[in-house]
């Protein structure tokens, strides 16, 4: 972009050319404006300055763009290379060398100064320090000041640097986002003024230099701030927003330029000064891609080779498998941040784990996890910190986490809670609702709660009220590998999904918001985008293509988010919605680059992300991973391979080279995506819904066969094929559809909300709507036994219902239901060892005795055991007795790293009374997960250790024979409480229960009281006696004349005070008493006390002896010992 300046030293006019040339550019992101007055470039200097910013450590192009930096400056007369801050956090071969290998590559790559970016606070001040003195580059922030109380010798940053270049003088003045996300310990002592109103106290440098850049980390939005309010910068270099400018934008007559970041592009300045009057005469500007450059800097780039290669060993390391891949993606909670949270608890034995989305920085791809695909997904180096909160504090985190900044969106991915937030129309919060085990969690309880420290401390303005029981208990990336590999061992693949823990829930009761301009009967919903088109992906998609007249529109699902409840859509609603400002791009492209496109990110996202408009796209999967893309038109014609089509998209797309489609850009800015929706909202006739799977489907995965069925009874794909008559129609109970909050047109996950009516697939686990028919329920007892809201656990069954088929929703569907019933699946009956052998998520028919009652370990689950294995079964509805024989079918899964079956369907009691199986006697190394879930029994182990596990009185302690060890947790629901258990320290017993392990840690349960027998009691006091003269020595025999000191060791091994009685008498031969003493000695619980006294010896005849006698007597005057010295 060329933009003609005419200056003065206090007065810029700027004349910008009306006619905007749009051409492609081969090697570089750019738009090109022709002045009207031409610029004699001849008779003015240029000035070249390359620039970089928000490079997040990704040093593996640098030998590109070394070799690009190079090349330019050798051309220029005149140049400089600047960056605009975050060079570190975002690849561990950098991170985990605290950013030495970025700091010397950028040495050598001649970078002259940076701006102090937010992460580059984020290996702490130490670090940060040594990284400074490592360069051989400025690091500039005008704004940040040192005062006297930083954790480190913290250099106070230059605010600005004038570089004389040939001649030119250039002064570069820099400032950092306030206050800067890092964790709050990283900027202890230093300060963060106002950006803009410190770069205003530098407008006398102006007079000062011939060229003055402003060299920003606070994002584009402050940028124009920046340039609205400050006039005499010649242009501002910035960073922090990843924002892709293709060309300067400028703003109040400043020119404002950014590269976007990770070293995808390169950005190109040309500034033109007039030699006499030292003045910016013209701006010129374009980005290059890093992509597109094919020389290469070798030393540079051996360099760069060299420390990869250093970091091999340890990052290639596979510590797992994932055959869903992890993904961050989503307005819930994310595949990744449930295996990230679920390694906080696990790691630290909490009851909560939370962290905050914005710190997980990638994604997992389906295949091996390796120690480099942790570090990078979280690169910042972040502790846990543990803290008992109550759950009112717990309350205002989740609320805080939702409403900050009025973001009004997930936030924090969590373990061990789930939560639903309830908001009004637009999204806006109201209240929130919170599970802990399926329970409520209760304002004036106390939980344990993992938290990373960045949030933990007060990052993002989050504020965790609490006792910190541990402010470093480990590193985020040390927990998640550790726990990769403690599934692994268990044989687990880190398989994980969404949409599980975390749900967002539309209040029917609050006020509409807005000017109602549309209406929806099914909704429209995201929840669905990762699995195929969403309803909200196919509005917004056909808005920006409305809007534009584009013939494709497209748009990544992470800029289609949130949900529009079946009723009036209002314009606030829409307003609302829009998280990120996108404007709308519209840019030629081919079939191919748009092939390239989806292929490359849904296999990055493991699902699909781009929704469109204007034609359809299948995604063929194979062996789990995708492989083709099958790309049509709206008639179901293959798209022509040898036209180009214009693609309506967001300027965000536009600006990322993995979503960019062409550089021949038809319309650069048509207005924000969020006012096309209003309009194509406000001017559609009738209703807006749509069926969810007919643009995008995924083919190649194996669904379970139809059933036969009998006579008289068809399948749901027959239904939908002749949708009419009265039928019976046999299906699985997939979910709702028309649901206030809910997907488009299907809402498949609880918690639902109505009851009218129910979704059925031949498929249980179906995803395309185009697949399911609409059942209608009547208000009688098929609603009653039927409806999901009051019925969660139908979810899954198969059903027949008899009704009339005709269209619901308008799509086919089935009205006036008035018959049912559920058809019992066969399942092959199994024993408990060949269940406990299938994957996680299965689902087993097993029958065994019940070794336990039920509840001694929550709801009213309870143990079973066959003749091969045992386990634990997770329910809430029937009162099982130990003895009882019992049948039933439910899912394999995993709490806390035991083996369960969950959400047991058919459970049946099929005897009473049933003699229980034998405890198995062993030692207690050998209690593991070959005999997880069954009764075992450790005989004549001394108790220790003893120690109350929780607020409830459950009790814990070790218990320990022949050197080998194992914790044995007594749970109080059991009806055993810690205030009545009546063993001590020492005592020596027999305890029988179930061989169990919690989160890695093997343990014993016992049932009740009676597992645990007493064998030998531990003497409750132990004494002994000593005496010893003035030097300390050991008395043998009495002296006469000399002093005697009595010292008795006396030691509590019970949790028990005691009192004992301690007689010192001294008599001569002929029984006359010399000395008597006797006093009481309290003992505190499991203490040692020492009691002394001291006498001496009379000087007699030589002929007289004496005896001396210590006796030491309990409370009930038993003797505990007595010593005797003559």
């Amino acid at each position: 972009m060329n933009l003609v300046l005419k200056r003065s030293r206090k007065l810029l006019t700027i004349t910008l050319v009306f006619l905007m040339l749009f051409s492609s550019l081969l090697s570089s992101i750019g738009v090109n404006l022709a002045s009207a007055e031409e610029v004699n470039n001849e008779e003015t200097v240029q000035l070249k300055v390359l620039h970089t910013n928000d490079l997040h450590a990704k040093i593996n192009d640098f030998g590109k763009i070394a070799a690009y930096i190079n090349s330019e400056r050798e051309n220029a007369t005149h140049s400089l290379y600047l960056d605009a801050g975050d060079i570190f956090s975002g690849n561990p071969v950098v991170d985990l060398q605290y950013g030495v290998p970025i700091v010397d590559l950028l040495n050598d790559m001649g970078l002259q100064a940076m701006a102090i970016g937010n992460h580059d606070f984020d290996y702490g001040q130490e670090e940060t320090v040594n990284r400074i003195a490592q360069s051989n580059f400025h690091w500039l922030s005008a704004n940040t000041v040192v005062n006297d109380t930083p954790v480190e010798d913290f250099p106070q940053p230059e605010p600005f640097h004038i570089f004389d270049v040939n001649g030119i003088t250039v002064g570069v003045l820099a400032v950092t986002e306030t206050p800067p996300s890092t964790a709050p310990a990283n900027v202890v002592g230093i300060e963060f003024n106002d950006p803009i109103e410190t770069i205003k106290e530098y407008r006398y440098l102006k007079e000062e230099v011939d060229v003055l850049i402003g060299l920003t980390h606070h994002g584009y939005s402050e940028d124009i701030r920046l340039a609205e309010q400050v006039d005499f910068l010649d242009v501002i270099i910035g960073g922090h927003s990843h924002t892709v400018l293709s060309s300067p934008r400028v703003v109040n007559g400043t020119p404002i330029v950014q590269t976007g970041g990770n070293a995808e592009n390169v950005g190109n300045l040309t500034l033109s000064i007039d030699p006499e009057t030292k003045s910016v005469v013209e701006v010129n500007g374009h980005l290059q891609r890093v992509s597109e450059l094919t020389e290469i800097d070798e030393a540079i780039q051996a360099k760069v080779d060299a420390y990869n290669s250093e970091m091999d060993g340890l990052l290639g390391r596979v510590i797992g498998s994932t055959e869903t891949g992890l993904n961050r993606s989503g307005n819930g909670d994310t595949s990744l941040g449930n295996f990230w949270t679920d390694a906080m608890r696990h790691f630290t034995s909490s009851d909560i784990a939370f962290t905050n989305g914005g710190g997980i920085r990638a994604n997992i791809a389906a295949g091996d996890i390796t120690v480099e695909d942790i570090y990078t997904i979280e690169p910042f180096a972040n502790e846990i910190m543990k803290i008992e909160m109550t759950g009112a504090a717990i309350k205002d985190v989740i609320e805080y986490s939702y409403t900050r900044q009025d973001r009004n969106r997930i936030d924090l991915q969590s373990s061990g809670l789930s939560y639903t937030i309830v908001t009004n129309n637009t999204g806006r919060y109201i209240t929130a609702e919170l599970l802990l085990n399926g329970q409520p969690i209760e304002d004036d309880e106390t939980y344990i709660v993992a938290v990373g420290d960045y949030i933990g401390t007060g990052g993002s303005g989050y504020n965790f009220v609490g006792n910190v029981l541990e402010a470093k208990s480990g590193f985020m990336t040390e927990a998640m590998i550790n726990y990769a590999e403690h599934l692994t061992e268990e044989g687990q693949k880190i398989n994980y999904t969404n949409n599980e823990r975390i749900f967002i829930r539309v209040s029917n009761e609050a006020p509409i918001d807005g000017e109602v301009i549309g209406s929806t009967e099914r909704g429209l919903s995201s929840a669905n985008n990762s699995l195929g088109d969403s309803g909200l992906g196919n509005l917004y998609t056909d808005a920006v293509r409305a809007a534009t007249d584009a013939e494709l529109g497209m748009l990544n699902s992470s800029s289609v988010i949130g949900t529009i409840p079946a009723g009036p859509i209002t314009d606030r609603q829409i307003e609302f919605l829009d998280q990120f400002g996108n404007v709308i791009v519209v840019a030629k492209t081919t079939v191919d680059r748009l092939k390239e496109i989806i292929l490359e990110q849904s296999t990055y996202h493991n699902g699909v992300d781009v929704q469109v408009s204007g034609f359809h796209y299948e995604l063929v999967k194979e062996n789990g991973k995708f492989v083709d893309v099958i790309m049509t038109d709206e008639e179901g014609q293959p798209l022509d391979t040898t036209r180009e089509y214009t693609v309506a998209y967001n300027d965000y797309m536009h600006g990322r080279a993995f979503y960019n489609v062409g550089n021949e850009v038809i319309i650069e800015n048509g207005g924000p995506v969020w006012e096309s929706v209003i309009d194509y909202v406000r001017n559609h006739d009738g209703p807006i819904d749509y069926v969810e799977g007919s643009r995008i489907t995924i083919s190649g995965e194996t669904t379970p066969p139809t059933p036969g069925l009998p006579d008289g009874v068809i399948t749901v794909a027959e239904a939908i094929a002749n949708n009419s008559g009265t039928k019976t129609v046999q299906g699985y109970i997939i979910g709702t559809t028309g649901t206030t909050g809910s997907v488009g047109n299907g809402d498949l996950t609880a918690p639902f909300t109505i009851a009218t009516n129910i979704l059925l697939a031949d498929n249980p686990n179906e995803t395309d709507m185009s697949k399911a028919i609409p059942v209608q329920l009547p208000n009688t007892n098929i609603r009653t036994v039927l409806n999901l809201v009051d019925n969660p656990n139908n979810l899954g069954q198969l059903v027949r219902i008899t009704g009339t088929l005709n269209p619901y929703f308008s799509v086919p569907g089935l009205r006036s239901a008035n018959a049912y019933e559920f058809v019992q699946e066969e399942e092959e009956e199994l024993t408990i060892q060949e269940a406990r052998e299938l994957a996680q998520g299965t689902t087993v028919t097993v029958k065994g005795i019940a070794t336990t009652n039920a509840g001694a370990w929550g709801a009213k689950g309870f143990y079973i055991q066959d003749e091969t294995a045992g386990i634990y079964v997770y329910q809430f509805d029937i009162d099982v007795k130990a003895g009882d024989e019992v049948t039933l079918t439910g899912t394999l899964g995993n709490f806390n790293g035991e083996l369960q079956v969950s959400n047991p369907t058919n459970l049946q009691i099929m005897s009473e009374g049933n003699d229980i199986p034998e405890a198995i006697v062993i030692s207690p190394a050998t209690i593991n997960a070959d005999n997880e879930g069954q009764l075992v029994k450790i005989e004549e182990v001394t108790i220790s250790n003893i120690k109350k596990a929780d607020n409830f009185g459950t009790t814990e302690f070790t218990a320990t024979k022949d050197g080998e060890s194992i914790l044995v947790r007594v749970d109080n629901r059991t009806g055993l409480h810690y205030d009545d258990f009546a063993f001590n320290e020492g005592d020596i017993v027999t305890v029988t229960g179930v061989s169990s392990q919690f989160r890695g840690t093997p343990q014993l349960k016992p049932r009740h009281a009676e597992d645990i027998v007493l064998v030998q009691p531990v003497v409750p006091v132990e004494a002994s006696v000593h005496f010893v003269n003035n030097n300390g020595e050991e008395v043998v025999a009495l002296q006469r004349k000399t002093d005697v000191d009595v010292q008795v060791n006396l030691e509590n091994n019970v949790r028990v005070e005691q009192t004992v009685n301690v007689a010192v008498q001294l008599v001569d031969k002929h029984g006359r008493v010399k000395h008597s003493t006797q006093e009481e000695v309290v003992v505190a619980e499991q203490s040692l006390v020492v009691y002394s006294t001291s006498l001496q010896v009379p000087a007699n005849h030589v002929g007289q002896r004496y005896t001396l006698t210590v006796t030491v007597e309990n409370e009930q005057g038993e003797q505990l010992t007595q010593s005797v010295i003559k």
